[in-house]
């Protein structure tokens, strides 16, 4: 059903693409389809479901067909005393089964299904890697979107200030050393709105290339009003890891392998058992000796008369074999413990990234808190500082520099803001929480 939707929506997106902006919803599901690294996972996917289909046929028999032909040139046949050419010809059909095999049938099965739905599950962490991604790239565009406004209006003020001394000098109220200031003034905010834009530029080509899109240029995202006033969606610390142990395909996937390799352990000591074959043979054949005095019987007849079936039972039993089906199962062992190392370790990185995550959306809303607090007062600040300005109690310096300031504490607000909806989404990822900027 999952997998239904993100197709529903890829189709969507594509056929809007070059109509209107990308969502992070469609950027998602975009890159579902196309990754190449959830494509290559989605092939080995189709491997292993042929290594099923080949472990359920195994307990059929496996029967073979034969047809030989030979021509012999003899120099010498006692019966007609001189040299002689015959022709053999001969059909056969040959069979054989497992009858027992001390369950490595059934064993091989089970393998096979777990890792089927191991490699599925591999696909899932690849997509959640790659939605995390996507969301902490598209962020950064709208962030420097953001900025670029606050730099844009930084700018409309710089060239208000510029035009208003520009008519006091020439009204003889002002020196031309306040014009060049304020001159200077328009020209370093023109260059920080250029930086924003590139910064904008270079935050939608780092999306594309993750969506590895085949031509950046016309690439564009949904515009998110996302207001200052946003606030941390509580949780409670345990219940987001017990929730992230169950569900997280991280965890799953390192289960699975460990269950995998205790099938490879059960596969490995079947080695030391007896095994049981049961064999049908059937076949006929042909000879023709080319010479008047040797005439055989006739081509059907000799094929008839010349029928033969054996049954047979093999059974083989492990007696010496250099120790390798020994090392094998201790190899097989290893191995189990090997990968039980690795689901601890995977539940040890979940632990870590939530509970850092959990951190993090603390400590940076925090952050953005204060920050919201120092553009109060660097607004008011500012404030006093255009009154005195205007009163003439300043000059065009400590203007210059409560307005930057002001832009700084903006500017600094907002990546704090940014920074805490990241680690929100991340948070909220962990919890069972879709990605999406709604």
């Amino acid at each position: 059903m999952k997998s239904l939707f993100f197709r529903l929506l890829f189709l969507i997106s594509i056929s809007v693409f070059s109509q209107e902006n990308w969502t992070i919803e469609q950027c998602i599901a975009y890159a579902v389809e196309n990754n190449l690294t959830v494509q290559r996972n989605k092939i080995n996917e189709e491997l292993f479901n042929k290594d099923k289909e080949l472990s359920n046929y195994a307990w059929l028999p496996v029967i073979s067909g034969n047809m030989d032909n030979s021509f012999t040139i003899g120099r010498y046949n006692p019966t007609i005393e001189k040299g002689y050419y015959q022709f053999t010809n001969s059909l056969g059909v040959q069979s054989s089964i497992n009858i027992y095999s001390a369950g490595l049938v059934k064993l091989n099965q089970q393998k096979a299904e777990i890792d089927l739905q191991a490699s599925k599950v591999n696909t899932a962490t690849t997509i959640n890697d790659i939605s995390l991604q996507i969301a902490n790239f598209y962020l950064a565009v709208l962030l420097n979107k953001e900025l670029k406004e606050i730099a844009d209006g930084n700018l409309t003020i710089s060239k208000q200030l510029l035009d208003q001394n520009q008519k006091k000098f020439k009204a003889g109220n002002v020196a031309k050393a306040i014009v060049a200031q304020s001159e200077a003034e328009v020209a370093n905010n023109s260059r920080e709105v250029v930086n924003a834009q590139i910064e904008i530029d270079r935050a939608l080509f780092n999306l594309a290339m993750l969506l590895q899109l085949q031509d950046y240029r016309e690439f564009k995202i949904a515009d998110v009003n996302l207001p200052d006033n946003v606030n941390s969606q509580l949780y409670d610390l345990d219940e987001v890891l017990e929730y992230a142990y169950g569900t997280q395909p991280a965890v799953k996937y390192a289960e699975l392998q460990m269950q995998s390799a205790s099938k490879s352990t059960e596969i490995a000591k079947t080695s030391l058992f007896p095994k049981v074959t049961g064999s049908f043979n059937l076949g006929t054949s042909y000879s023709e000796i080319f010479n008047n005095r040797l005439r055989g019987n006739s081509f059907l007849n000799q094929y008839e008369n010349n029928i033969l079936g054996t049954f047979g039972v093999g059974v083989s039993i492990p007696i010496w074999n250099q120790y390798s089906y020994k090392i094998n199962i201790q190899k097989a062992i290893i191995n189990e413990d090997l990968v039980k190392v690795n689901f601890q370790q995977s539940k040890q990185d979940i632990l870590k990234n939530v509970q850092s995550a959990y951190f993090e959306v603390n400590s940076s809303f925090a952050a953005y808190d204060t920050s919201k607090e120092s553009v109060k007062y660097a607004k008011i600040s500012y404030d006093f500082a255009e009154i005195s300005y205007n009163a003439g109690v300043i000059n065009l310096y400590d203007f210059n520099r409560s307005r930057n300031d002001l832009m700084i504490a903006e500017s600094q607000m907002v990546q704090a803001k940014y920074n805490f909806i990241f680690k929100q989404k991340v948070l909220d990822f962990y919890a069972g929480t879709p990605i999406t900027l709604q």
